[in-house]
């Protein structure tokens, strides 16, 4: 097992690159991690524990694998090409596969026009109701992100009726507007005030946005944020 300081400085090479697995070992306890060549394996916990991995050499993510264990289930930012040799042999219970979009430091953002506001713990499990991904978060995932993460709302009568949090990897997610104040600019400002609020952290917005949410994708890139790579969230049996 390696340094998680001299890790981190390696990672740190390819920030956009690998910002998905720094702010994750920056923010979760993290059991394993080691470097192999140019290629790095990390095994952490926030909800569940995830393996995460950043590579460029097919050989050294064959090295890699040997080092997955047999409880070593749940993979996280897995790039497209790594896939084939990851499942190899294994079946998925699922998988979600997003587009990685990036917001970079040159690209200027505008205030926001509505009167923002901040999630707590009681809007949990409101948010969890409302979610498009039950089969895959919890309420105490939630609760977790609104206390160690970045998020914002909008509020109408004490009750949140749009929001976004950022997710364990840092990424801006959850976003969501109750259907009744759509069309109200709200998902456009939610998402304007946490990217401020992650720039004053001095780390970089980025999202996932699956291909066929084409809402979300076209307000994504009107923002500025640029399209990365494809790579995904999976679970082996």
């Amino acid at each position: 097992m390696n340094d998680i300081k001299d890790v981190l400085k390696f990672l740190y090479k390819d920030k956009i690159k690998n910002i998905n697995v720094i702010n994750f070992i920056e923010n979760y306890p993290i059991s394993y991690i080691e470097q192999i060549g140019e290629s790095i394996i990390v095994k952490g916990k926030s909800d569940k524990k995830w393996i995460y991995i950043s590579s460029k050499s097919i050989d050294e993510l064959k090295i890699i694998k040997s080092k997955i264990d047999y409880d070593d289930k749940n993979f996280a930012a897995v790039e497209e090409w790594m896939m084939p040799i990851l499942i190899k042999g294994h079946e998925i219970k699922w998988r979600l596969s997003t587009m990685k979009l990036v917001l970079k430091n040159e690209v200027n953002i505008n205030e926001t026009e509505n009167i923002m506001d901040k999630l707590n713990i009681n809007d949990a499990k409101f948010i969890y109701e409302n979610s498009d991904y039950k089969d895959v978060i919890s309420i105490d995932y939630i609760i977790n992100r609104i206390t160690k993460g970045v998020n914002s709302c909008i509020r109408h009568m004490d009750k949140p009726v749009g929001w976004a949090i950022t997710q364990d990897d840092g990424a801006i997610g959850f976003l969501h507007v109750l259907p009744q104040y759509r069309n109200n600019g709200y998902a456009h400002d939610i998402t304007i005030d946490l990217i401020n609020k992650v720039r004053n952290k001095n780390k970089i917005p980025f999202v996932h946005i699956e291909k066929d949410n084409l809402e979300s994708m076209k307000l994504a890139t009107s923002l500025g944020f640029e399209k990365y790579k494809i790579v995904n969230w999976f679970e082996r049996e």
